[in-house]
């Protein structure tokens, strides 16, 4: 080592005085010591790096002593250290210094630094990895071929992530996987670069990061600002939506990386698991069609079950179940399908905290039932209307889907095949659906001698319920013509007027509602029970019209 790389290093650093020793691997050594250990020292790890580098000195770092320093440490000025000594110092101490805090991490999954960082243990593994990224492809062929050795790194390293990472999140989450795509990038980079690696030993390296993605995407399935549930609703939605610019995922580059060494979407779909659909989903060539949903449907199950990679699951069912809607003649999905669906996906559409997920997981919903066989659908939204585990605002929007199934029915011909097998176009709709929207819940709710106050009735669902059932009873007043449900029938208007619309005139007559008074003025109360008056008044309308005919 010349003294001229000391002197400008010197310089570099405002030193005048001598380096804390005259050999350059102990200097640095202490200097970077300093730095990554005392709260005062004189320079920072970014300054060093970048003194090191101008100096020509990098060769100087010593992997063993200087990386368990820099992998635990929060500033961006160790990643820039950790960079320079793993692409152009020892790449077999690199490596042996990381195996020494993956074995620590290990043995201590839970040590006093993690209590007050909660990157530290996150940001250790993406480090671990970034080393393996730059290291592995400059390790000697010896004993053992770069891929053993990366077979070997990256099965403990997947083990410790396994014990102590639960399901990484948000920044954790996105760490991880950012530092995932560059070893992926790296590694294939390599494999197709080096004259040395041979064919075999490409599908070797695939062979051993394909696991260790999956896993890892199943650790990070829950991080946050995924977008694919967006841009698919986007795609099968255009008229709701203003479509946003797509963009490749880290993920579908990873992908487009192992294929260029031999994988293909077969080895994936052909072994369902949480992570292959996540790596799937982020792939936007593949399409998920009826059987490969049916393969994959355990995961998708246990992923809307247990709240994790919902924009991918999302994503999946929105491209492989709303399109199949629109097709003529429309096909069935069995039972088998889509009553777990309507068990799993109400819950989630109606707690969710985030809205796009709540939106998204009810148009999946709604497709699914339009799927179903006529009488299991009626079943299925009876459920959703009645059954003590659905949630009120499921029970208010559960009213739409009855809508849509009803639309849907009354669009087909009369006498057609499609409207002989459709029981929403029938008398049976109203023996199945009458008895539950066709009256308040509960059906007392408005009797004389129950003392209902105001207060009380609008801080309920019911209000908005009402409304839904009255908006429905309408529709179905306009547009049965045919009487095809019977609708029309004195006596099912009979029924309907004492049950539903004669108690709520009442009702709203006891509370003092008058609509000749009611001055709009927006007051949430008076609105509410403005727009409960105005279908009201459509349906009595509607009604008297029919009796005159």
């Amino acid at each position: 080592m010349s003294d001229s790389a000391l002197v400008k290093l010197r310089r570099e650093l405002g030193i005048e005085d001598e380096l804390p020793d005259e050999d350059p691997s102990v200097a640095l050594t202490i200097l970077i010591t300093s730095a990554a250990r005392e709260g005062n020292a004189r320079h920072t790890l970014e300054q060093l790096a970048q003194a090191i580098q101008s100096s020509d000195l990098v060769s100087s770092l010593e992997p063993l002593t200087i990386l368990p320093l820099l992998i635990p440490h929060p500033s961006d000025g160790a990643d820039h250290l950790i960079r320079l000594i793993c692409t152009e110092c020892s790449a077999k101490e690199a490596t042996m210094a990381s195996q020494e805090i993956v074995e620590r991490l290990e043995l201590d999954q839970e040590p006093e630094e993690a209590a007050d960082d909660e990157l530290w243990l996150v940001r250790q593994i993406a480090r671990i990895l970034t080393i393996y990224s730059l290291a592995v492809p400059r390790l000697p062929r010896r004993k053992k071929s770069p891929v053993e050795q990366l077979r070997s790194l990256l099965s403990e390293l997947q083990s410790v992530m396994s014990q102590t990472i639960r399901s990484a999140s948000g920044a954790s989450g996105r760490m991880i996987l950012d530092s995932t795509h560059q070893l992926v990038d790296e590694i294939t980079r390599w494999a197709k670069s080096d004259d040395k690696v041979d064919e075999i030993e490409r599908k070797s390296i695939v062979d051993v990061l394909i696991p260790f993605i999956l896993s890892t995407m199943e650790l990070c399935s829950n991080r946050t600002n995924g977008s694919l549930a967006r841009h698919a609703f986007e795609s099968q939605y255009p008229r709701l939506v203003i479509p946003t610019q797509d963009e490749d995922t880290p993920e579908e580059e990873d992908f487009a990386s192992m294929a260029a060494l031999g994988l293909t979407v077969q080895n994936c779909a052909s072994q369902p698991s949480l992570g292959s659909m996540i790596l799937l989903a982020h792939f936007q060539s593949y399409k998920f069609d009826t059987p490969a949903l049916i393969s994959f449907f355990p995961v998708i199950l246990m992923s809307l079950q247990a709240n994790t990679a919902l924009d991918e699951v999302l994503s999946v069912l929105i491209n492989a179940v709303v399109p199949l809607v629109s097709q003529v003649p429309r096909p069935e999905f069995p039972p088998d399908l889509i009553v777990p669906l309507a068990h799993v996906l109400p819950p989630l559409a109606s707690v969710h905290p985030d809205p796009g997920i709540r939106h998204y997981t009810f148009r999946v919903l709604s497709a699914a039932l339009a799927l179903a066989p006529s009488p299991v659908r009626v079943q299925l939204l009876q459920g959703l209307l009645t059954d003590d585990d659905s949630s009120p605002q499921m029970r208010v929007a559960s009213v739409g889907l009855v809508k849509e199934a009803l639309l849907e029915a009354l669009a087909a011909p009369p006498g057609s095949a499609e409207a002989q097998r459709n029981v929403f176009a029938s008398p049976a709709f109203l023996k199945a659906f009458g008895p539950i929207i066709l009256r308040p819940d509960p059906p007392d709710l408005f009797a004389p001698g129950n003392t209902l106050e105001l207060d009380e009735f609008l801080n309920t669902k019911e209000p908005l319920r009402l409304v839904e059932c009255l908006s429905l009873y309408y529709v179905i007043l306009m547009r049965d013509v045919r009487n095809r449900t019977g609708i029309r029938d004195k006596d099912n208007l009979r029924n309907a007027t004492r049950t539903l619309v004669d108690p709520l005139k009442a009702q709203l007559s006891r509370w003092g509602y008058d609509s000749t008074a009611s001055n709009g003025d927006g007051h949430d109360a008076g609105m509410q029970l403005a727009i409960l008056d105005m279908w009201l008044d459509r349906v009595s309308s509607s009604v008297e019209e029919i009796r005159q005919q």
